[in-house]
């Protein structure tokens, strides 16, 4: 055997010793790896609906991210629209938060569509800046599978949407911003906006964007039982 041929065996050798080292580090659990994260994203959590989770980019709700509801008036169905969502993580023991609703929610509603009432958290923040703190540490918390959050009478700036977006990604939850619809005509980093309008009967949902897929898709929802107090509103 030649000197080259030695060579090549031994480089044969050193790139196939690499390859189990690599192997065996990468089999180790506290090894984070960009690959499966970014597939962890994609997954998304089902949203309940099938036509909606067929048109969204991650087939369901974008985990650790925020989504944008532009609705100009509550009780349109919006609730019912998250429900499944919510319920399957009350049922997983994750919390979900609901801070600032304009409604007291219909707590038998709500344990007759699966939602475990001992797992929801409503906070009413005293003016804006405490809601930005609340809503901030409870997203990066890690202990929260969802939080809601109403707008104010004050408009967050685009600096606390970001901050409150990447909160989200920080605790891997699900943050689902209302906003009044006058708010597309504004830009905003949510990885997903969604407008809401409804008939009485059907609630209709149109895609105004999504990151890493397509925006301006529409579908009908059949809207499901009253889930808020409407003859006790909070505001």
């Amino acid at each position: 055997m030649n000197n080259a041929e030695n060579l090549l065996q031994n480089k044969q050798l050193a790139d196939h010793a690499k390859r189990e080292q690599l192997g065996q580090l990468l089999a180790r659990p506290d090894i984070w790896q960009a690959a499966n994260q970014q597939q962890h994203r994609r997954s998304g959590i089902p949203s309940g609906h099938t036509g909606l989770d067929a048109l969204l980019a991650t087939r369901g709700w974008p985990r650790g991210a925020t989504t944008e509801v532009l609705v100009d008036r509550s009780g349109i169905g919006e609730l019912s629209l998250l429900l499944p969502a919510l319920a399957a993580l009350t049922q997983q023991e994750q919390m979900v938060v609901l801070v600032n609703p304009p409604h007291i929610p219909y707590a038998p509603a709500l344990a007759a569509a699966g939602v475990r009432l001992e797992k929801l958290l409503i906070l009413h923040p005293r003016g804006h800046k405490d809601e930005l703190w609340a809503v901030e540490q409870s997203l990066q918390s890690g202990c929260c599978g969802a939080l809601l959050c109403w707008q104010g009478r004050q408009a967050p700036v685009d600096k606390d949407l970001r901050r409150l977006q990447v909160a989200a990604r920080e605790g891997d939850c699900l943050h689902f911003h209302f906003r009044p619809q006058s708010s597309a005509a504004s830009p905003s980093p949510a990885s997903l906006r969604l407008q809401l309008n409804s008939d009485g009967e059907q609630l209709a949902v149109q895609l105004l964007k999504q990151l890493g897929g397509r925006a301006g898709q529409r579908l009908h929802l059949a809207r499901s039982a009253d889930l808020v107090r409407r003859d006790q509103p909070l505001h």
